[in-house]
């Protein structure tokens, strides 16, 4: 029973501190914003940093997920978890213009490279610090959040751009020039949003590959300390 309580007075103390690590990364998020609209790097515009791209909404719903103890709680560290994990290694490798060939200690790169690198961290920790265990029957939730997300993005961006910034691009629905990846898939479906769709199958294959090797990791973890106890 002590033993009971110490867990979860541990696992109490985890989800604070992941909480307050995403609440930190949020303030960091705007902070280097408000910055960047005074960079002569960066060609600023408000409408065009709303936090509406794949890592800044992991970042804000990394708050509730890492407090509820529920199944939307779960529903929402398994998105932040994957999420995390596929989003923020993609923007870091793959910088989307004003943020490569920047000078390194620059606003532009020490908001953007330190933004992702917390968000990478704080999905990672929802694993290692045992608030959430990946399961293959969760993936088709994170799924379903991503799409309905990236819907929602893609709305906001027809309002956007037939109101105040006609170049809107959340989610990047509309394309990305100079990514290979997405403007093979553009031509492929030269349908806005829709031709997103197949990313849908990447992802799955992405969070299958990270649940296999997460739970892989933890098995081995466990046998190793079970073989020092037994020693």
């Amino acid at each position: 029973i002590a033993n009971s309580v110490e867990r979860r007075k541990i696992n109490k103390d985890d989800r604070k501190f992941l909480a307050w690590l995403s609440a930190i990364t949020v303030c960091y998020l705007a902070g280097y914003k408000t910055l960047l609209a005074f960079s002569p790097y960066f060609d600023f515009h408000i409408w065009n940093e709303l936090p509406l791209q794949p890592c800044n909404i992991v970042a804000v719903l990394a708050i509730p997920a890492a407090l509820r103890e529920d199944g939307f709680g779960r529903l929402l560290k398994s998105f932040c978890f994957y999420g995390g994990i596929v989003f923020a290694p993609v923007a870091l490798m793959m910088p989307v213009e004003g943020f490569s060939g920047v000078p390194l200690f620059s606003v532009n790169a020490l908001g953007f490279y330190g933004f992702h690198g917390l968000v990478l961290a704080i999905s990672l920790s929802f694993g290692t610090l045992k608030l959430y265990k990946p399961r293959y029957r969760d993936i088709p939730g994170v799924l379903l959040v991503l799409s309905v997300l990236a819907f929602l993005a893609y709305v906001v961006n027809m309002i956007l751009r037939a109101t105040v910034y006609p170049d809107a691009n959340y989610f990047y629905t509309y394309g990305l020039e100079g990514n290979p990846v997405l403007e093979n898939l553009r031509e492929w479906i030269p349908i806005d949003f829709l031709y997103e769709l197949p990313l849908l199958l990447v992802m799955t294959v992405l969070c299958m590959v990270i649940t296999f090797l997460f739970n892989g990791i933890l098995r081995l973890l466990n046998l190793r300390k079970r073989g020092e106890i037994n020693n």
